[in-house]
């Protein structure tokens, strides 16, 4: 139980809300390592302006929030249900593959570099968390620590920094 509810507060810290905004982000700051022409040769081919990318961000982090708070809240309730807590975990994995489909279609639309690769490394984050789900075997606990991940965490954190005010 007490597994549950640390992964459940670790999972709305991860999927912290941010708020985008038409603020410029700063060029190379400290500790970048992207050149001008890397970030040029790189450029994204979508259409989507930063606050349009961010928002689109936003919308889907807050429908895989309310997923999973349903999913944690459930298996909260079925601890000593295994077949319960076996759909939940197919339900966990889909709220995570939802949730990586929505960024991929955003970073395709993206026509922010930086928010484009931040998205990115959350797809890949939660590409991997999927895998570590599709491999607990029903086991809740062990599905649900997929999300601990720390790359997640900073993937997450960066996607905050870009859309913040």
């Amino acid at each position: 139980m007490r597994r549950v509810i640390a992964t459940l507060s670790l999972s709305l810290a991860v999927f912290g809300t941010a708020a985008c905004t038409d603020t410029p982000t700063t060029e190379a700051g400290p500790g970048s390592s992207a050149a001008p022409s890397a970030t040029a040769a790189a450029a994204p081919a979508g259409t989507a302006d930063k606050k349009t990318t961010c928002a689109a961000y936003e919308k889907a982090e807050l429908a895989a929030k309310m997923a999973l708070v349903n999913t944690l809240g459930e298996a909260m309730k079925a601890m000593d249900d295994k077949t319960r807590q076996q759909q939940l975990v197919v339900d966990l994995k889909k709220t995570m593959t939802d949730f990586g489909a929505a960024l991929s279609t955003a970073a395709a639309d993206s026509a922010d570099a930086e928010v484009k690769a931040a998205l990115d490394a959350t797809v890949a984050a939660l590409t991997t968390a999927t895998k570590a789900i599709e491999s607990a075997g029903g086991d809740f606990d062990k599905a649900s620590s997929a999300m601990d991940a720390p790359e997640f965490e900073a993937a997450g954190k960066k996607l905050e920094e870009l859309c913040a005010a």
